[in-house]
């Protein structure tokens, strides 16, 4: 089950709920409030230091459930101003606001948590929405963010609390069951973007109909060895854009929604949308693997954590109206570095 931090608001320190946790057995008290202040202070007045003392009695209180640590911390405007501090001027504080109210939805939490860490990190959406049915196993940490000790957790659950750890004041709708037929609107509901990264076919095309539906951009980031592919469907710019960009026949898209096809034939429109040409020797010969020697796909968490930084670019450039036009890019490692 996914979990939230708990706020313990008050107007002065004397709140009955917070003194009973502080005295609590077992509680951590974290109190960054005072080193804030000092940050905040030195931000707003460039070049001056704080040589005053900091009131005691403001701020914060945040209890996160899992840790056992009670946090004392500014409010989220001021949270918000400190963590973007360094963004600027790349990023202007206009942009900065209209980033921060900007709905994002993650299908796909392996390479999608990496994605989901990176928009935060960079102050990009207040809410955003995730969708993961899966648990942590070892194998998965070599792309995904987590620990020994997460093993067996629900991937949702993991990146639910890195998430609230770096911004405990940011909205997070989980489905954490998974995405069908039935719940793919609600999951769109409200969106500014999607990001898609799972891969079940079928669900692919039930979230693009649904995004070509409501005029919602879609990005697909693909890890391929060492180069990631980026592809972008503008259902907002333009509703008639083909789903995959019309890589599948729209005949095709209708008989795998209506499941007329095997899985070995399910497999073989997936390969098409990837493009053969576009797979590394290496990545095909390991492909051929899985079910054998292998247990899944490939992939290397150096790719995906390029995939997240590219993922955020396009994201900015969207919510800021800057041209992101719908097709595909390859990012190929080997090429940019032999230049």
């Amino acid at each position: 089950m996914t979990t939230r931090p708990t706020f313990l608001k008050e107007s002065q320190h004397f709140n009955k709920d917070l003194t009973i946790l502080k005295r609590k057995k077992g509680i951590k008290i974290v109190d960054i409030y005072s080193l804030q202040v000092k940050e905040l202070f030195e931000v707003k007045n460039p070049g001056k230091k704080f040589k005053g003392k900091p009131k005691i009695d403001s701020g914060e209180w945040v209890f996160y459930p899992w840790s056992n640590i009670l946090l004392h911390t500014l409010s989220e405007k001021e949270n918000d101003l400190l963590r973007t501090n360094r963004n600027r001027d790349i990023i202007t504080q206009e942009e900065q606001e209209r980033l921060r109210n900007f709905t994002i939805v993650i299908a796909g939490l392996s390479v999608g948590g990496n994605i989901a860490m990176t928009l935060v990190y960079n102050g990009i959406s207040k809410h955003l929405k995730l969708a993961d049915f899966d648990i942590l196993e070892t194998t998965n940490l070599n792309r995904v963010r987590g620990k020994l000790s997460d093993i067996g957790e629900a991937k949702i659950d993991i990146i639910n609390k890195q998430l609230y750890e770096l911004d405990p004041y940011i909205k997070i709708t989980n489905f954490n069951k998974g995405l069908d037929g039935k719940n793919v609107k609600d999951f769109l509901k409200d969106a500014n973007l999607v990001f898609e990264i799972i891969d079940d076919l079928k669900l692919k095309i039930l979230i693009r109909k649904e995004a070509q539906k409501h005029k919602i951009p879609l990005v697909m980031l693909t890890s391929i060895g060492d180069s990631v592919m980026i592809d972008v469907e503008r259902y907002d710019l333009d509703p008639q854009t083909k789903v995959f960009n019309g890589l599948v026949d729209e005949r095709v898209v209708e008989d795998i929604l209506q499941d007329r096809f095997s899985k070995a034939e399910m497999n073989k429109y997936v390969v098409r949308i990837v493009g053969v040409q576009n797979i590394p020797p290496r990545v095909m010969k390991s492909v051929k693997q899985i079910g054998k020697t292998l247990s899944g796909r490939p992939q290397l968490m150096s790719t995906v954590t390029v995939a997240a930084g590219l993922a955020c670019f396009i994201a900015k450039r969207i919510a800021l109206g800057d041209q992101v036009l719908s097709g595909r890019k390859i990012c190929k490692f080997e090429d940019i570095i032999s230049r």
